[in-house]
């Protein structure tokens, strides 16, 4: 069985009251709850810094960013530092040439409702590709979406596209949740099945267009789109020196859990079980896991004790705070690694 090798960063400890009790409302779908629940206990203890990061992680997967800018003003008040969601993101646009960047004559960003008033951001960004080879559009703001919006945005990555230049796109996960949420409350809306496949093509996934494009198919009731691979000019990165700490994992050898996850027989429980067959070593992806429900969390702790029990050696990595911590109450640092976002 392999041991508990937690590698933390602005943890320490075990679980206050308040996150115990923030993760347990936040697993039930009651986002409210937790946040008041995190609200109250920063009031009694603000030295403990696992509160804010519950925190910001629960702003951010729920898009209320206005109340994300200010948690994290408060923290950089109150600790003197960045947290370190913001250095990560910080470090990750350095890496970009400067016209990329944020303030950058390439780099325009879609925030708040996507819908028909976006046309004006999305012309400014089509101005720019005229003269820049690749653009950078940060999408990681937006906190809805409309039809009217979701087509002015297919359409200019088309044409964008079309034109040959490249495209960086940042936040598009979180588009991608939103869209999904969209296409199970409203299957017919062409829109957003369509820019959903646009996504997928970017993140080169064809296993998921393929799923998806069936899906669009029978809701929409029309052909399903067939899969073409997206080539675009990209960005020259700039690379940091290597950090020779860091973990490495090899590809083949990880699986990724995405968006909610509910009840015993969730489908990517059943997915990750097939995956693990194959592979002694599972590295579990869990920085896009918005939320999983206690009863799921529950079959998947007692999923990962048997795959322990097998002799395979499993690391979680980088769960936001709130699944963290859920996962934590059920033991589950017993039978895998957790690793969050290195100091």
């Amino acid at each position: 069985m392999s041991v508990s090798s937690i590698e933390v960063s602005e943890i320490q400890g075990r679980l206050h009251p308040a996150a115990e009790s923030a993760a347990m409302r936040y697993a039930g779908g009651y986002a409210a709850e937790a946040r008041r629940a995190l609200e109250q206990g920063l009031a009694q203890f603000p030295e403990e810094r696992r509160l804010w990061l519950m925190l910001l992680d629960l702003h951010r997967t729920e898009g209320h960013w206005k109340d994300y800018e200010a948690v994290v003003a408060n923290y950089r008040r109150h600790f003197g530092q960045e947290p370190a969601p913001e250095r990560e993101r910080h470090e990750q646009e350095a890496r970009l040439p400067e016209a990329l960047r944020t303030g950058g004559k390439a780099c325009w960003a879609l925030g708040g409702l996507l819908d028909a008033s976006a046309v004006g951001t999305l012309a400014r960004l089509r101005e720019a590709a005229s003269h820049h080879t690749v653009v950078h559009l940060d999408l990681s703001r937006l906190s809805g979406i409309e039809p009217a919006g979701c087509r002015l945005l297919a359409d200019t990555l088309d044409r964008l596209i079309a034109a040959g230049n490249g495209i960086v796109l940042s936040g598009d996960r979180l588009l991608g949740r939103m869209l999904r949420e969209a296409v199970e409350a409203e299957p017919t809306r062409r829109p957003y099945w369509e820019l959903m496949l646009t996504l997928m093509r970017f993140a080169q996934d064809r296993a998921a267009f393929d799923r998806t494009a069936l899906e669009y198919a029978l809701a929409a009731d029309v052909p399903a789109p067939t899969w073409e691979p997206l080539i675009m000019p990209q960005p020259q990165w700039i690379l940091p020196g290597e950090r020779r700490n860091e973990p490495r994992y090899v590809p083949r050898e990880q699986f990724a859990l995405t968006g909610t996850m509910k009840g015993a027989d969730d489908p990517q429980l059943i997915a990750l079980t097939d995956f693990a067959q194959e592979h002694e070593y599972l590295n579990l992806d869990l920085s896009h896991l918005d939320r999983i429900d206690f009863v799921c969390a529950a079959q998947f702790a007692n999923t990962i004790a048997a795959f322990t029990r097998d002799g395979k050696v499993i690391r979680l990595i980088r769960p936001n705070q709130l699944v963290a911590a859920l996962f934590e109450l059920l033991n589950l640092g017993g039978h895998a690694s957790i690793v969050f976002l290195s100091a």
